[in-house]
């Protein structure tokens, strides 16, 4: 097959640090690809209804808003705080209809493994023999159709949204927790709207003590003054104690109101709110006769179990590590970008992703041009 030229670059992810890297690079003279699993935008949309801690002006990318602005774009008012969907609908949406990244997104494109063309991981005794050979990438369509795509740079901004970390103990799924998985529900569900009627007048249990969980927790606890009958089991690792500690420091004012809140409801602030802390998840059982579901916990050496209609896993989330298994650590002309370490950092911001994406785009070009010389 014919290689690809030298300034290709394949871009996981279609999202907020996904397009700024595919605006950068056009910037630095690559010809970019956008390779999006689902539609422009697909985690922000998921979880549309929660509103984002910080405001406009620490959500947008330099290259991304320059390319919006020579457009005749608006800024939205740079204090207000977007909910997902806004972002999606007023930021990621005009950023794919632009006219220089026509023909550039492909939607609805999965990239199933990526690896390099000829080489296994750990193959090629420097960087200069894995960086002659291109990323070779088997992409599926909508339809189940694979092919291969091919680039010389490779970005992976495909996030952490898509991939829910287990509830069990140690990181890795409870007892029947694989097989219970469909049921179960891992991101955070729209309890005080679209998803109100799975969870009014019920008993749920919500395993987590991030953001995510906490963001569950206290609509589930409006909720209860909202629908009788309405109650919650927090379960977490921490005791109560250690849930958020130094909320009152928060810079953002909303996470700093949402985590001191939760802080309250894990201390006994809410008569429908029952923390239970310092457990693990062990199993899951469920009844099929009368549709409940048991939690078997270990808390220190004793065993405990807690009755529910419904299970919220928000234990966090992590990227896809079969995606690029096949690459090195110090892959060359590679980066992952949009998360923290292993994808366990609770407070990563887009600008924090921005910041990423302007250090490696300019990594890539320098490559790129060392290559090429």
């Amino acid at each position: 097959m014919p290689f690809p030229a030298p300034e290709t670059l394949a871009i996981i992810g279609a999202g907020p640090v996904g397009l700024e890297a595919a605006l950068a690079g056009l910037d630095h003279d690559f010809d970019v690809q956008v390779l999006e699993q689902g539609e422009v935008g697909s985690h922000p949309l998921a979880w549309g209804h929660v509103r984002m801690f910080t405001p406009w002006r620490m959500n947008l990318g330099r290259h991304s808003r320059a390319h919006l602005e020579a457009a005749g774009w608006a800024v939205p008012d740079p204090e207000t705080c977007p909910t997902g969907a806004e972002l999606a609908e007023r930021y990621l949406q005009p950023l794919a209809q632009l006219p220089e990244l026509a023909g550039r997104i492909h939607a609805f494109t999965q990239v199933v493994q990526a690896g390099r063309l000829g080489l296994l991981r750990g193959e090629g005794s420097d960087a200069g023999t894995r960086r002659a050979r291109p990323f070779r990438l088997l992409v599926r369509d909508q339809g189940g159709r694979e092919s291969f795509h091919h680039a010389f740079s490779l970005v992976d901004a495909s996030g952490v949204y898509a991939h829910p970390d287990w509830a069990g103990t140690g990181g890795i799924p409870a007892r029947s927790e694989l097989y219970l998985r469909p049921q179960l529900a891992y991101h955070v569900e729209d309890v005080l709207g679209l998803d109100r009627e799975k969870y009014a007048g019920r008993r749920t249990v919500v395993i987590g003590d991030g953001t995510f969980a906490a963001t569950t927790v206290v609509a589930l606890a409006r909720l209860a003054e909202e629908a009788p009958g309405t109650t919650v089991a927090w379960v977490t690792r921490a005791i109560a104690a250690e849930i958020f500690p130094a909320a009152e420091h928060d810079p953002l004012s909303g996470r700093r109101e949402l985590r001191m809140r939760a802080r309250a409801l894990a201390t006994g602030a809410h008569p429908a709110v029952a923390h239970v802390g310092g457990a693990e998840v062990d199993e899951f059982e469920f009844n099929s006769t009368t549709h409940r579901y048991r939690v078997i916990l270990a808390t220190g050496e004793e065993t405990r179990t807690e009755e529910a209609d419904r299970v919220i896993v928000n234990a966090g989330f992590g990227p896809d590590e079969g995606l690029c298994r096949e690459l090195d650590d110090d892959e060359p002309q590679f980066f992952a970008l949009g998360h923290g370490p292993h994808g366990h950092e609770p407070d990563f911001l887009l600008e924090t992703g921005y910041r990423q994406v302007e250090d490696a785009v300019t990594r890539l070009a320098d490559g790129m041009r060392a290559s090429a010389s």
